[in-house]
């Protein structure tokens, strides 16, 4: 045999012992992202009840953006699609939301904040850890839980509406730009970045503004039972931290995310150390990891830089 024909096959026979090492690896049980106290990793086949981890993290777009990381995904279509997935999940008796996010587009918030409503209809039991923070649209969706739980720093609240947008009218006529326009409308242009916008467009926005802001307090009324004058008070965008938010009723205990893994295990009654159910095939996530495209995680960031200026309602921590 000669020494090219060796190469290769000796190539390929690594080649096959990393693939076969990652699969190994994959299929592996091993302790949950927060160590021991998190529960023990097990796949949907093996029939046994348990609970599953939703990480969001990050400013909350409608996007489809999944992590390189297995399990941490982020942007709004993507998460709808694991807790769609999650619902089907019949071994699933609980899930843990991990938070760490300043909230993002109403929109998108909304979105997920449905998915988690129809996962509680289902009779699957909610519990929210919050991170550093979970704010403004991520503390809306957290509405939704059964439970809410924050570290005693967390920075949770900003509970308000914001549509922001550039203001160039000024550097244009110092640099002597001037833009034409035609439009259908007098609003078509609202938010326009060349100019200002009148009294009656300010109203519009207001109007805009004033009727999310109100879903946003009616989602804490229905979910966190607090009087509407109560909500309101609070309602101003001020941020608390999380013992701060325990006093003023906003979540319910102090904890980490061991500790909401525990408590969603005690309401839904399983017994013993919780068992994190993953809600995909780990086959399916190894090749999934090795097989994406640079320029699709590069794409998704540019999306992101692109909404961050764009004009938009958002429930958002700025």
């Amino acid at each position: 045999m000669d020494k090219k024909k060796l190469f290769t096959y000796g190539l390929l026979a690594l080649c096959g012992l990393s693939v076969l090492l990652g699969l190994i690896l994959v299929f592996k049980q091993y302790p949950g992202p927060a160590g021991k106290e998190s529960g023990k990793i097990e796949l949907p086949s093996i029939g046994k009840d348990g609970l599953a981890i939703v990480y969001l993290y990050g400013e909350i777009f409608v996007e489809r953006q999944y992590s390189v990381l297995p399990g941490f995904i982020s942007g709004s279509d993507a998460i709808v699609d694991r807790l769609r997935k999650i619902n089907k999940n019949k071994y699933v008796k609980a899930v843990v939301l991990r938070i760490n996010s300043p909230g993002g587009s109403t929109g998108a918030s909304q979105e997920i904040y449905e998915e988690v409503k129809k996962l509680r209809q289902n009779g699957k039991k909610i519990v929210v850890s919050m991170g550093d923070v979970g704010a403004s649209g991520a503390y809306y969706i957290a509405c939704a839980a059964d439970r809410i739980i924050a570290n005693p720093s967390t920075i949770t609240g900003s509970i308000g509406v914001i549509f922001n947008f550039g203001n160039m009218q000024e550097l244009f006529k110092k640099i002597g730009v001037k833009m034409e326009v035609v439009k259908s409308g007098k609003a078509k242009d609202i938010g326009a970045y060349w100019r200002s916008p009148d009294e009656s467009e300010k109203k519009l926005l207001q109007g805009l503004i004033d009727n999310s802001y109100e879903q946003f307090i009616k989602v804490i009324v229905d979910g966190r039972k607090m009087p509407y004058d109560q909500v309101k008070q609070l309602a101003d965008g001020s941020i608390f931290t999380g013992e701060q938010a325990l006093n003023k009723g906003l979540i319910d205990q102090l904890g980490n995310l061991p500790d909401a893994i525990q408590v969603a295990a005690d309401l839904a009654g399983l017994k013993g150390e919780p068992y994190i159910i993953k809600d995909y095939s780990p086959v399916e996530k190894f090749f999934e990891m090795f097989g994406r495209k640079s320029d699709e995680n590069s794409l998704a960031q540019i999306t992101q830089v692109l909404n961050k200026g764009n004009p938009r309602l958002a429930y958002l921590l700025e």
